[in-house]
């Protein structure tokens, strides 16, 4: 690295988030944490609840502190946490703060990240031993994701690099080992990454530079050794490494300080936890792992009580993907472009003053959208389904595609686009990537690998452009972003809103209505992957281009806390998120939907 930067480090840890257990080893990871920063030399600032709640007014302050203007510009950054955490959608990490279920308010982890890049932030490093089950009950589907931090002094210049070493897998749990009294207790995750990170573990080393640890080293190693340990418990951790600092510039040990570790006790056998007064918690009564468990204080009566109403419901409701496979919509439309809703009555659709909305034949769930001069459609066009329960889904009707929206209460629960004419499998890639969202399951240790897939059928379904989006983003990959963006310009469709605004494009309306972005060239890079290197697209080099963007707001709920580039949002547009459902696509309550038509000037079109 070189001499001297400036590294700063906060080392986050909430053990006491009611109403879920106390996390006695969230409070020693985070000193752990910090100790190891501080005699490295960072710049480190230990946040935790042992004597105060850490709440977002705290951690907030914390972070102006270092980030305000004359205290000298930052090259890395380095934010652990630990305590209790969850995965919503596509890679929508929450941490959980002391008063998240006072406040419902939860860290947005990815948007907080994106917020940093605003203070000129060189490296990012992102540490976390929170278990990222799926929400357990409603209160948890329903956090607003805070990222913190309000917009910084300056436009992102280009992506910083990132490393982020996180202590399971979407939709999985990480779990601590209890040591004799609370203050031995361990993270499992974090009590390996700090043997590592004080250089008392051989294989946490370089083994093309000797005595130094590396991203790639430090990564290896975690993936190697927690899920080693954990399967000595009878337990299954697989932490998330994604390092990509660059090369020279990408050591956590073996310059700067000499370091004195600390003295690590072994980890105790497994048979010797029997003698702890501490049972085991499913951290998650929906998972679909039974031993993916956290040692804690609460009692097997607690264990074994419903969680919630869901949990009880949770047998005979239907999945999204099953509901899915039931959905009927057409294969076609006149003005080759509409909906078929499924799961609540539409009212009306709301347009643009030169676009149309017709029921087709009578079905009441089935709308076309055409063009007033010329029938067909044949540019994106925003619309708003109101459902006859007063919410609007927000979406956008594409050309020669035809939208299946499935609702619940909460709005829209799933949307699938299908080309006029294709059959049922073709979607089948979406209804697939939806069923697992809803489970938790994309797995973010094989994020390059899962973003590929996906972005495979990209142009047969835009959903999946977007979701594969939202992937690259968690591991700060505008490039790729950039290159999918591309190559919906060059396949003649317009790009998903969710795409250009993760990719950070610049953009201006223009004469004809319609939202545009000039994307800028991409170079070339080495695949990182096998299945990278099997298709040149996720790596070529790419032309610069101006291109249409559909719609004018994500199609996804968690776009909408991204919305901070005036570019692609105006502030009337921002004010409309806290009007959000928890719907997983966007839906709106009456007033910001009535906002949101007055703001694009839609008019309400009945049967």
């Amino acid at each position: 690295m070189p001499p001297k930067q400036r590294m700063v480090a906060f080392a986050i840890g909430v053990g006491d988030a009611k109403p879920l257990p106390f996390l006695a080893g969230a409070h020693n990871g985070a000193r752990g944490f910090h100790a190891w920063a501080v005699a490295s030399g960072y710049e480190s600032r230990l946040v935790i609840d042992d004597e105060a709640p850490v709440t977002f007014p705290r951690l907030k302050a914390e972070l102006e502190a270092v980030l305000a203007p004359g205290s000298g510009p930052i090259h890395r950054m380095l934010l652990y946490f630990a305590g209790h955490g969850l995965i919503r959608e596509a890679e929508e990490g929450l941490w959980l703060l002391s008063d998240w279920h006072k406040e419902l308010r939860a860290v947005a982890v990815e948007v907080l990240r994106r917020r940093l890049y605003m203070h000129g932030i060189r490296q990012i490093g992102i540490f976390a031993d929170a278990c990222r089950s799926l929400p357990p009950d409603v209160d948890a589907l329903d956090l607003t994701a805070d990222p913190v931090l309000g917009r910084g002094p300056r436009k992102p210049e280009g992506t910083p690099a990132l490393d982020k070493f996180i202590a399971a897998q979407d939709g999985t749990a990480t779990f601590a080992v209890p040591g004799a009294s609370p203050d031995d207790d361990r993270c499992l995750f974090s009590g390996v990454l700090l043997e590592g990170l004080w250089g008392t573990k051989p294989s946490a080393f370089s083994q093309i530079l000797p005595g130094k640890i590396t991203s790639s080293s430090l990564g290896k190693y975690l993936t190697t050794e927690v899920p080693a340990l954990s399967n000595r418990y009878g337990k299954k951790v697989v932490p998330t490494a994604v390092p990509a600092f660059p090369e020279g510039d990408n050591y956590y040990f073996g310059i700067g300080p000499t370091l004195s570790p600390p003295e690590f006790p072994p980890w105790p056998p497994a048979q010797e936890l029997g003698d702890v007064p501490r049972q085991a918690l499913w951290l998650d009564r929906l998972g679909p792992e039974p031993d993916e468990l956290l040692l804690n204080e609460l009692s097997l009566d607690e264990l074994s009580a419903p969680k919630s109403a869901r949990d009880l419901n949770l047998s005979v409701k239907p999945s999204v993907k099953e509901r899915l496979h039931r959905l009927r919509a057409p294969i076609h439309f006149e003005t080759r472009a509409g909906f078929a809703v499924e799961g609540a009555r539409v009212a009306a659709l709301w347009t643009p003053p030169d676009a149309f909305a017709l029921v087709q034949h009578d079905e009441a769930r089935w709308w076309r959208v055409g063009e007033r001069n010329g029938f067909v459609l044949t540019k994106p066009v925003p619309v708003l389904v109101e459902l006859a329960d007063d919410t609007y889904v927000a979406t956008t009707a594409l050309p020669d595609f035809i939208g299946s929206i499935l609702c619940d209460d909460c709005g829209s629960s799933a949307l699938v686009y299908r080309a006029v004419w294709s059959d049922r499998s073709a979607s089948r890639a979406t209804v697939e990537a939806l069923g697992r969202m809803e489970r938790g399951g994309l797995r973010a240790s094989d994020v390059l690998d899962e973003a590929v897939d996906l972005r495979h059928k990209k142009h047969v379904d835009p959903v999946l452009g977007a979701v594969s989006a939202y992937l690259y983003d968690a591991i700060g990959d505008l490039d790729n972003i950039r290159r999918m963006a591309w190559a919906y310009h060059d396949n003649h469709q317009a790009i998903p809103y969710d795409v250009a605004l993760l990719a950070q494009l610049e953009a201006h309306v223009g004469s004809d209505g319609l939202l545009r972005v000039d994307i800028p060239a991409v170079p070339a890079r080495e695949p990182r992957t096998e299945k990278e290197e099997r298709f040149s697209w996720t790596h070529q080099a790419t032309p610069p281009a101006r291109a249409v963007v559909a719609g004018f707001w994500p199609l996804l709920r968690q776009g909408w806390a991204f919305l901070d580039d005036p570019a692609l949002a105006t502030p009337e547009l921002l004010e409309l998120t806290s009007h959000l459902t928890r719907a997983r696509f966007s839906t709106l309550h009456r007033e910001g939907a009535r906002r949101l038509s007055t703001l694009f000037g839609l008019q309400r079109q009945a049967r």
